[in-house]
């Protein structure tokens, strides 16, 4: 597998600096071709300094072959210099000697020469024929001993398609080329060239000029002659010294415009100095530059060097955006802050756009900086920067686009009705009025009119202003700070300073951006619903003030904000995402549990906050790879970077860099046709940091192996991971179609389709909640396993209408209590305070005067005693009333009439929610209760309607969905007074999944202020997913699933990352909650994470006995791993005073750091009821005292018995004897041990008297998981059965006496 040709010198590389060079212009071998047809011999004398002349393609280099097009189209066979001097290859040389250009003889005598010019002077090079001969293959490689393979290492095809190179040396020379008396200064100029697939490749041009003497020769043609002579003297009157423009362009596929500047820049200096030997040069630079990689997004920047000028090439910071190579400040310096965001606006809502300005140069960056601020938003329209003076006829063209062209066309592209131009001269923004009849603006399948494309919604608000802080600090001036500074002599240095100057303040207008962009669109992830690929536009438009609604409007008609959107709709993770979690305000944290829709009558309103700023001030030195000399040998110059690399893998301490270093690593393996060695760079890089991996690369090399080979590559020991790198298929669901709005299906629904469609309404996601109502919609003596149509509309019909009853009250916001919802609110009835309604809400019943709407609280749900159902007379006529008596003896009555009994059930359900929540501590229950009072009311007002299902007994309906009145009249919210003494909270990690999980693992995180990261509980399930709360508040910030089936453990092994065992090592970094790097060594699942010496190393163990150790910062192994013969169940493991203590089913073993058994003690039990006697977990229980002993406590797993053992005993010291079926987890906390047990209580045991003091009635299935939360809090999770966490206060636990334990 690691064969193909690996010694060629063709071989090039998948991630170069640079693909091609071009050189455009005219020369001795081209002659001077007019761009007007009828113009020769003296008129073109007369006006050879004001006529313009049709540039040519006079050769293009990649970084295996060079071809010339003139006088004829033939290869330079002496580029890349040869590895080998063969025979054959001198012969070759030798006969191609004159096919060169440099070799070509440029004395004006040379008249066999002349003539072969002459007959192919006016004839132009076409791409394609430039593509042709690119990819012809060498005539010597026939000769070559081993097979030529078409691969990718060794691709000899054009690098740039043809449509990218289509009319290039009209953009090398926008204002066409025109020769001068005077020598012009040097130019650069950028490019970007989309092909029709919208691929972008990047170009950076620049031009100078070189000295000829045009001759007139005897038929009257004009024949250029380089003029090599260096003075200015005088020349014969049939003659004329002037200056002939060339263009170097050299395209890349990354974005490193001022690093091309840079090199193209020593070039053309060089250039200028021995004017003779210009191909020389541009074939040094040309191989140099082609045969140099970029570096990966992250920390590693690559440094390479030609004659003794020393160039970088910088990172991308971020995986999936592209490298900043631009000064991002000078928009800044050029427009008004508000011009700013009025450009911005105008992007993002996809108008036609044109830049103006008279710098060709100024045209590209500042485009390409705008595009910068945007991210994540993509432009996906036409997109040039600049318009040569041919085609300024695009500007007409219809549909969306964004232009640049120079200044001098402005009156052009003000005549171009309905453009939106952007002056950079002036730095002001126009938009120009649109031509009668002309709809050119209107895109394809739009239907606004032209009047709304012409107008340029502001950006909201509050986001604009923190945006003004950004626009202020980018007008930063350096050279106010560099007045300090020296002067400085050496150019490398200088040139490093200035770049690390620039980056620093690229960085701080990035963030700024960024951050602009998330405050702007924060709200979209709180509308989206990503297991039904749901995005609720008209929630996401309803929580928008009329001002900002109109920005809104616009930018989610675009292209853009629909890529945006189908990202956040399949949950991507990127630094969109990053920056939304670490920066998210604590009010907008995802619920834990149910939510209830708005039912106040205000604006949700999107807050927007402020990230940290940068010090511009100080500059950070990033990793630098300097990369070997070239040499003239290819192959001696891939192997020195190859072992370059190793070394640095090896020395690296940085798991970031050791990830550049290998993704470099497989780059030149695969180079050198080494495709094994290179997937397994690949594989290793995937486990470090899979957002870097080259996936496509990867598939590649795949696709190109046969099917037997990869099978067999695949089943070799760490190639295992090849087959999910290769990429799997992706599931139906991802390709689902984006849903905008929420529509009742013209169907009947089936549970599947009910639970979608009641959860996607944001009626309730609880899987139990749902499947009460889906049989309270069906009655009993109907037999059918569906809900028809009819029914289901009326019952959402109800729903809604109900909501809109809520939200028209019309009560002011000052009245309501923080996030209280109305929930149900009467007809209008006498009361004693009067004639109003009575509202129910989540936190109390309250009265609504009738007109003025002034509010009135009847009494909080906390304090209710009795609902009393009454008939009352009024004018000789029975009425039902409503009397509510409360904890303070009063009373109020409500004439409710015939809406007195479904009011009362409203009540009664949520009040009992309220008690529930009370007694067992669970925050979930209120809003759970709140949700069953929607339902209840949608479904008791839908079966008025005798077309629906249950319209004969809705009364029983609605009690089998009032859950929490059940709950209260069984007694089942009643819970022993020690375990409310100590009991905290409820969550429930397991709400709106399908099926309840074991809460295998807990984790308690302490949060970092200083980059705002709020206290966090880390819960991981039995079904691989992980779930973060904000241990302040316990409202759930982050779910994903990462990790494959169980989740056994969770460690913090540093202040940054988390560590979740399952079947591999996913590692989760704390700040952002996403994880990009996974270590998939162990063959078996993870069963227990340890770590050691402050987060330096961590120990690894996986069931099979295998223990492995980790060098946190590097993430490789520290030492070769320990192998633990016969051992197929181990549990857990500990480490204690330097040694490893692993347990198993039947004993515990003390290993010495290498692996060595030092101790073993066997597992036994006095009366075992069942055999073997078998051990669930242990723990290590440091000693108080000088004179006492660390004490090591095992669990029985289907035994009530922990036995105790001194740290260097033999046999257990002591027995403690438990009523329960077995002891599953235990912690630490102070001096006292808690104990779960199989059947959910929680034993409280005093370390010393070796006695259970405390039992908490804690869980309905065993306790899986506990937690110590830094002696502040300690954490229980339970069995699938209930699936619920408790959170419980060890300081207010108290002894047997009754009095409390300090802690």
């Amino acid at each position: 597998m690691a064969g193909g040709p690996a010694g060629s010198d063709i071989l090039c590389l998948q991630n170069s600096f640079a693909d091609l060079m071009l050189v455009v212009g005219l020369d001795e071998n081209t002659g001077l071709i007019p761009e007007l047809s009828g113009i020769e011999g003296e008129g073109m004398m007369k006006n050879l300094f004001y006529g313009k002349f049709e540039p040519q393609v006079l050769c293009a280099v990649s970084a295996n072959n060079m071809m010339h097009f003139f006088p004829h189209p033939r290869q330079d066979f002496e580029y890349p210099l040869q590895q080998l001097e063969t025979k054959q290859n001198l012969f070759l040389k030798s006969a191609s000697a004159y096919n060169t250009l440099d070799c070509i003889p440029k004395s004006k005598f040379n008249r066999a020469t002349h003539q072969s010019r002459l007959s192919i002077r006016s004839t132009s090079v076409t791409p394609g024929a430039i593509s042709r001969h690119m990819s012809m293959r060498r005539p010597y490689a026939s000769l070559k001993k081993t097979t030529y393979v078409q691969n990718l290492a060794s691709s000899q095809q054009f690098p740039v398609p043809d449509e990218v190179i289509k009319s290039i040396q009209y953009f090398c020379f926008p204002d066409d080329l025109q020769i001068t008396e005077q020598k012009a200064d040097t130019s650069v100029h950028f490019l970007v060239l989309t092909d029709i697939h919208g691929n972008k490749t990047y170009a950076t041009c620049i031009t100078f000029y070189r000295p000829y003497i045009i001759e007139k020769e005897y038929d009257g043609s004009l024949i250029p002659h380089l003029d090599l002579s260096g003075d200015n003297s005088a020349v014969a009157p049939d003659r004329i010294r002037c200056y002939i423009p060339v263009c170097c362009t050299l395209i890349s596929k990354y974005a490193y415009f001022e690093t091309m500047k840079e090199s193209l820049s020593y070039m053309v200096h060089l250039i200028e100095t021995e004017s003779e030997d210009m191909y020389t040069y541009i074939k040094l630079f040309a191989h140099r530059l082609t045969m140099t990689p970029t570096p990966p997004p992250g920390r590693v920047a690559i440094e390479f060097c030609i004659h003794d000028m020393s160039f970088t090439i910088s990172p991308s910071q971020e995986a999936e955006k592209q490298v900043i190579d631009i000064p991002l400040y000078l928009p800044f310096l050029i427009f008004p802050p508000d011009e700013i965001l009025r450009i911005l606006s105008a992007i993002m809502v996809e108008n036609r756009i044109v830049f103006i300005a008279s710098n060709y140069a100024l045209l590209t960056v500042i485009m390409e900086s705008f595009l910068n601020f945007i991210l994540p938003f993509e432009w996906k329209y036409t997109y040039v920067p600049i318009l040569s003076s041919k085609s300024l006829e695009l500007l007409e063209a219809p549909g969306t686009f964004m232009m640049g062209c120079h200044s001098k066309y402005k009156e052009e592209v003000n005549q171009v009705g309905g453009l939106v131009v952007v002056d950079i001269d002036e730095g002001s923004l126009s938009i120009n009025p649109e031509i009668a009849d002309d709809s050119r603006s209107v895109r394809s399948g739009d239907s606004d009119s032209i009047e709304d494309l012409l107008d340029i919604p502001e950006i909201p608000e509050e986001a604009a202003k923190l945006f003004l802080n950004v626009c202020r600090k980018a007008r930063f001036q350096f050279d106010l700070v560099d007045t300090k500074r020296p002067s400085h002599f050496n150019l490398n240095a200088e040139r490093s300073y200035r770049r690390r100057k620039i980056q620093a303040l690229n960085d701080l207008i990035v963030s700024g951006c960024l951050e602009l962009m998330v405050n702007l669109f924060r709200s979209v992830v709180t509308e989206t619903r990503v297991e039904y690929k749901r995005f609720n536009k008209q929630a996401f438009l309803d929580s928008k003030s009329g001002s900002e609604k109109s920005f809104y409007e616009k930018v989610m008609k675009t292209s853009m904000f629909k890529k945006f959107l189908k990202d956040r709709i399949n949950d991507k993770t990127d630094y969109w995402v990053k920056l939304e979690v670490k920066t998210r305000p604590q009010a907008k944290s995802t619920e834990s549990g149910p939510s209830v829709p708005n039912r106040r009558p205000q604006l949700r309103k999107q807050s927007s906050v402020a990230v940290i700023a940068l010090n511009t001030g100080q500059f950070h030195n990033s990793p630098v790879f300097r990369m070997p000399d070239l040499g003239d040998k290819v192959i001696v110059y891939l192997k020195e970077t190859i072992r370059l690399l190793s070394v640095a893998v090896q020395k690296s301490q940085h798991f970031q860099e050791r990830a550049s270093y290998i993704y470099l690593l497989g780059m030149f393996y695969l180079a050198c046709n080494k495709l094994t060695l290179a997937l397994e760079n690949f594989i290793s890089l995937a486990s470090i940091d899979v957002q870097i991996l080259p996936k496509l690369v990867v598939t590649k090399i795949c696709q190109q192996m046969k099917e037997s080979e990869l099978q067999d590559l695949i089943s070799r020991p760490g190639f295992q991971a090849l087959s999910d790198l290769m990429g799997a298929p992706v599931s139906e669901s991802i390709h689902r179609k984006l849903e905008e709005s929420v529509n009742i299906p013209e169907k009947d629904l089936y549970y599947d389709e009910f639970v979608e469609c009641v959860s996607v309404m944001e009626m309730t996601s609880d899987t139990d909640t749902i499947g009460r109502l889906f049989r309270a919609l069906i009655p009993s003596q109907i037999h059918q396993n569906f809900i028809d149509q009819e029914t289901f509309a009326a019952f959402t019909h109800c729903w809604k209408e109900n909501n809109k009853q809520c939200l028209n009250l019309g009560i002011s916001d000052k009245d309501l209590l923080e996030s209280e919802c109305v929930l149900r609110v009467s007809s209008l009835c006498k009361t004693d305070y009067g004639t109003g309604r009575v509202a129910l809400t989540d936190r109390r019943l309250c009265f609504v005067k009738d007109i003025s709407s002034e509010m009135r609280e009847i009494t909080r749900l906390s304090k209710i005693v009795e609902l009393e159902k009454k008939t009352m007379f009024s004018f000789l006529k029975q009425v039902k009333v409503l009397r509510i008596k409360n904890t303070g003896g009063s009373r109020f009555t409500a004439w409710l009439k015939e809406e007195r009994d479904d009011f009362c059930l409203l009540i009664e359900e949520m009040w009992a929610g309220k008690v529930v929540s009370d007694s067992t501590k669970d925050i979930h229950a209120i809003q759970k209760a709140a949700q069953n009072v929607l339902l209840v009311d949608a479904l008791l007002q839908s079966g008025l309607d005798e077309e629906t299902a249950h319209h004969g007994n809705r009364e029983e309906a609605a009690r089998q969905l009032c859950y929490y009145r059940k709950y209260r009249e069984e007694g089942h919210h009643n819970v022993p007074a020690e375990t409310k003494e100590v009991l905290q909270n409820r969550i429930d990690p397991n709400y709106g999944e399908r099926e309840r999980k074991t809460v295998h693992a807990l984790l308690y995180t302490p949060g970092v202020p200083e980059h705002s990261v709020s206290p966090r509980l880390w819960v991981g399930l039995g079904d691989g997913k992980i779930k973060v709360y904000n241990a302040s508040h316990w409202l759930l910030e982050s779910e994903f699933v990462q990790t494959k089936q169980s989740v056994t453990c969770l460690v913090a092994v540093d202040k940054k990352h988390v560590w979740a065992g399952s079947y591999g090592i996913f590692i989760i970094d704390i700040e952002t909650i996403r994880s990009n790097k996974t270590l998939m060594d162990h063959q078996e699942i993870v069963v227990d994470i340890v770590s050691i010496d402050d987060g330096r190393y961590a120990f690894t163990a996986s069931i099979n006995g295998i223990i492995m150790k980790w060098d946190v910062q590097k993430l490789t192994q520290a030492q070769p791993p320990i192998h633990l013969e016969n051992v197929r169940d181990l549990r857990s493991i500990k480490y204690h005073q330097e040694h490893i203590w692993c347990g198993t089913w039947q004993k515990i073993l003390k290993l010495s750091g290498s692996g060595q058994i030092l101790q073993e003690l066997q597992f036994t039990v006095s009366e075992p009821k069942f055999q073997p006697a078998e051990m669930d977990c242990f723990i290590i229980l440091k000693a108080e005292g000088e004179n006492t002993k660390d004490k090591i406590w095992a669990g029985c797993r289907r035994e009530g018995e922990i036995l105790v053992w001194d740290i260097d005993g033999t046999e257990p010291s002591h027995r403690i004897q438990l009523d329960c079926r077995g002891i599953s987890d235990m912690v630490v906390q102070e001096r006292r041990i808690w104990a779960g047990s199989k059947d959910g209580r929680i034993y409280i045991i005093n370390s010393d008297s070796k006695k259970a003091f405390r039992t908490l009635l804690a869980h309905d299935d065993a306790v899986r998981s506990l937690c110590n939360a830094e002696n502040r809090y300690i954490l229980s999770g339970s069995g699938s059965s209930d699936g619920k966490i408790a959170i419980w206060t060890p300081n207010d636990t108290r002894t047997e006496s009754g009095t409390y334990i300090g802690i």
